[in-house]
């Protein structure tokens, strides 16, 4: 799996963040700000040709540009998003510097491209390319892919203003397009195995690659070319077929990011409800949006109620959430609203944005309309926010409010606040009482499994050992017991038996893993029902074999979750969730 060093810097600076300050006015609007990623930003003239660059980083307090030391300068992984900003802004509101200063930024993101329509991602100072950097050579990965949006979008809106430039633009889309196909064509129709998932083999970097769908159906829209919907086709296909779970079994229809693990998603960069909703839309592919819509119904809806993550791998942390997690979804519900016109997904998308307004772990603001910055992060856990404000998390900010400032459905429910939350619980296996035999409490080399993390210590089971959680429920009701533990690889049957006090609710096998062991997220129950107050849970290792089986954790899920919401005029309303009959409801 590839790690994303820009990525990586930003999460680490967590290490330097600041509490919690200032809230914003809750009758503050909140508008469209340009200033500070015009701020990062840099009118440059290379090879004759006048281009804009966008400056990496800017870091509190004084928000002056910084470089990304070892790599450049500038980057089309954010100059490209960049000038959707800029094309977005001048669709919305018809301002004609806008168009100037996308025009600049494509200019840059051509100037990236290869011969061979694959791009390079860096500039140094001096403005030459980066040619060797692993986040820099050239390639057709994520700052291609982006490329290919951004391009995909710019010939769209230059082909009704400007048919000589739109030319330029066609023929670098065109190029890309040849490199996509290259790409796809290797392994096209072909899949691979992990862990008994069926996973398509022609898309790598699932993720990544809903960026080229959406410029591919972006330039569709205005030329509607054979070699388009054939890549649009082949793409879409892959991002649709990588999609596992259900309401209530994990991954709970989400889109899985990364080929080698069926059992990771994270929140950064997962545009595939998004796309498949936009494409979906232009080539009338209805299975495209309902597969978007299984993701946002079974799967984001739930983290309206719980709260935004960083991922889930498979337990869910919320330590560091960043605005590129939150844009992805309020863009896919914005998606799915004019794919569907159905006003339920505009409601979504506006409460998934109110991240940006305060409605978050830290309840601070993090796009601050006046300044114009986006913050770049913030942890769930302890309430901090890095309130360093760089391209990326300006970028996805201002891509977020753009998406819902022409839904009003959407925008009326930007400033909404969660007053109330009955959701998910998790309870760390370390914390057991023995009831029978020799659990030990184990801590892993590493959190990182190779495709999959730990949440911290494990608990080693061997036959017949028994172990007992204590668990509360603060409202009486249905319940679903699930746990993090590692499937096993083996031809003796292991089972895990649960009982929930004193009563037998279930043995789970939990040795059919078809290649090598995994750490998945477990269905171990069906729903039970549970009164107020606290509940012990036993956990017993069935086997013939000497094999033992690791535990992380125990979920306790409520089949009927809920949040409660506050607009700003003291109206509050409720997203109600059951599980098991799959359905979602807005009540006002």
């Amino acid at each position: 799996m590839k790690v994303f060093q820009k990525i990586l810097i930003v999460l680490l600076a967590f290490s330097l963040s600041v509490p919690t300050g200032a809230k914003a006015s809750p009758t503050e609007e909140v508008k469209i700000n340009l200033d500070h990623l015009d701020f990062l930003n840099e009118e440059v003239t290379i090879d004759g040709k006048d281009m804009l660059i966008t400056h990496i980083y800017s870091e509190y307090p004084e928000y002056n540009w910084v470089d990304a030391s070892g790599e450049g300068i500038a980057c089309v992984d954010d100059v490209a998003r960049a000038a959707i900003v800029y094309l977005n802004h001048y669709e919305q509101t018809g301002n004609k510097e806008s168009l100037d200063k996308a025009k600049k930024a494509l200019n840059f993101v051509m100037y990236m491209q290869a011969e061979d329509g694959e791009f390079y991602n860096f500039i140094n100072h001096d403005f030459s390319i980066n040619t060797d950097g692993s986040t820099s050579k050239k390639s057709f990965d994520w700052w291609a892919a982006r490329g290919m949006w951004a391009l995909g979008h710019g010939y769209r809106v230059f082909s009704k203003v400007d048919q000589t430039y739109a030319k330029e633009l066609e023929k670098s889309f065109l190029l890309a397009n040849d490199a996509l196909q290259r790409k796809v064509n290797k392994s096209y129709g072909q899949y691979h195995e992990v862990h008994g998932y069926k996973i398509p083999s022609w898309i790598s970097g699932f993720d990544a690659m809903s960026n080229s769908l959406l410029g591919l159906a972006e330039f569709y829209q205005a030329k509607p070319l054979p070699v388009i919907k054939d890549s649009m086709l082949k793409v879409g296909r892959g991002l649709e077929e990588y999609q596992f779970g259900t309401y209530d079994q994990y991954p709970f229809g989400a889109h899985l990011d990364w080929e080698g693990s069926p059992t990771l998603w994270h929140a950064w960069g997962s545009g595939q409800a998004f796309a498949l909703a936009k494409a979906g839309a232009v080539l009338k592919k209805k299975e495209w949006i309902d597969s978007a819509k299984k993701e946002a119904d079974e799967w984001f809806s739930h983290l309206l109620v719980t709260g935004m993550i960083k991922e889930m791998a498979p337990t869910a942390s919320n330590d560091e959430q960043i605005a590129y997690g939150v844009s992805m979804l309020t863009q896919a519900y914005a998606e799915l609203y004019k794919a569907t016109h159905q006003k339920k997904y505009a409601q979504y998308a506006g409460i998934t944005a109110s991240w940006f307004t305060g409605n978050n772990d830290a309840k601070f603001v993090m796009y601050d309309s006046n300044t114009g910055r986006g913050y770049d992060g913030l942890n769930g856990q302890t309430g901090k926010v890095n309130m360093n404000s760089g391209a990326e998390s300006t970028i996805e900010s201002l891509l977020a409010i753009q998406a819902i400032q022409l839904i009003p459905q959407a925008k009326s429910l930007l400033q909404v606040k969660t007053t109330d939350r009955h959701t998910t619980s998790v309870y760390e296996a370390e914390n057991f009482t023995t009831l029978e035999g020799n659990p030990e409490i184990i801590t892993p080399a590493s959190a990182w499994t190779g495709d999959a993390l730990y949440s911290g210590k494990v608990v080693k089971l061997s036959k017949n050992d028994s172990i007992q959680l204590e668990v509360e429920t603060k409202k009486p009701g249905e319940y679903l017991v699930n746990a993090a533990l590692e499937r096993k690889n083996s031809d003796e049957a292991i089972n895990l038996e649960v009982r929930v006090d004193g009563r037998l609710i279930s043995s789970t096998l939990v040795s059919d893993s078809p290649d090598t062991d995994y750490l998945s997220l477990v269905k171990l129950s069906d729903p039970i029902q549970l009164t107020t107050g606290k509940h012990k849970v036993t956990l017993t290792l069935k086997s013939n074999s000497s094999e033992a089986l690791l535990v992380d954790n125990v979920v306790l899920q409520p089949v009927e979750e809920y949040a409660t919401f506050v607009k700003e005029n003291d109206e509050t309303f409720k997203l109600e969730r059951n599980l098991v009959k799959g359905k979602n409801k807005l009540k006002f």
